[in-house]
């Protein structure tokens, strides 16, 4: 398929901006570095009071959160690390909830990741591209429940002999009958909107089809949506 010039320009954008998001990154995460250190040096002072304590507790807290954050932005905006690797998609899902846990909050949508324990979801996967893929279905649940009251999504995991499934489900009008096209193998591309939007889910269904798996509707879903990411399970 070719893309015509605004495409073209859009996506050499995307590419420019994770270049300098990266480096970016690598800088802000040294001076984390020095941040951190300090604190736990200053944290082992036999001077300090109950306030300077919670105070220097509470700079450690936040730059550990922040060099997470990092991490797991430059996970997928970095250019290199492409290829098959073993994943855990439970860890996986978690990651893009956090990278999305702003905009989710901001937007009144709760989020509930099920860890059932002891399930094993491990896959043989290109981490980035199926970061992408949960990252697209949690863009498209903000888009589906804005502006709904009580809104939220479940995310579900569910491991047969050979498949790891990982579910979305929200609470929200349900998916017309267009965006279920976009699902189905040989379906048009849907038209990009502002800033590529329009494409997530027919991108993400073909992503988990080159690892082998797919992306369709749950029907047994009575309310909103239920979409499942199935993956061949590596053990």
């Amino acid at each position: 398929m070719s893309l015509d010039f605004e495409e073209v320009l859009e996506v050499n954008r995307l590419r420019l901006v994770a270049r300098v998001v990266s480096n970016a990154a690598h800088d802000v995460n040294n001076a984390l570095q020095v941040i951190g250190g300090s604190a736990e040096m200053l944290a082992i002072r036999p001077t300090l009071g109950p306030t300077e304590q919670r105070r220097v507790q509470a700079i450690t807290s936040q730059t550990e959160r922040i060099a997470a954050t990092l991490d797991r932005l430059s996970s997928i905006t970095r250019l290199d690390g492409r290829g098959r690797q073993s994943v855990d998609v439970t860890r996986l899902a978690d990651d893009a909830v956090a990278l999305r846990a702003f905009s989710l909050g901001r937007a009144r949508i709760a989020v509930t990741v099920d860890h059932p324990v002891g399930l094993s979801c491990m896959v043989s996967a290109d981490r980035r591209l199926i970061l992408q893929v949960f990252l697209n279905l949690l863009l498209n649940v903000e888009q589906v429940l804005a502006d709904r009251a009580a809104s939220g999504v479940q995310i579900r995991f569910e491991r047969s002999a050979q498949d790891c499934s990982i579910l979305f489900v929200d609470n929200g009008p349900g998916l017309g009958m267009e965006a279920r096209a976009h699902l189905v193998d040989g379906a048009p591309r849907p038209e990009l909107g502002p800033g590529l939007s329009g494409v997530g889910l027919w991108l993400s269904a073909r992503i988990a089809a080159q690892h082998g798996g797919s992306l369709e509707v749950d029907e047994t879903s009575a309310t909103g949506t239920s979409l499942r990411v199935r993956l061949p399970a590596s053990s």
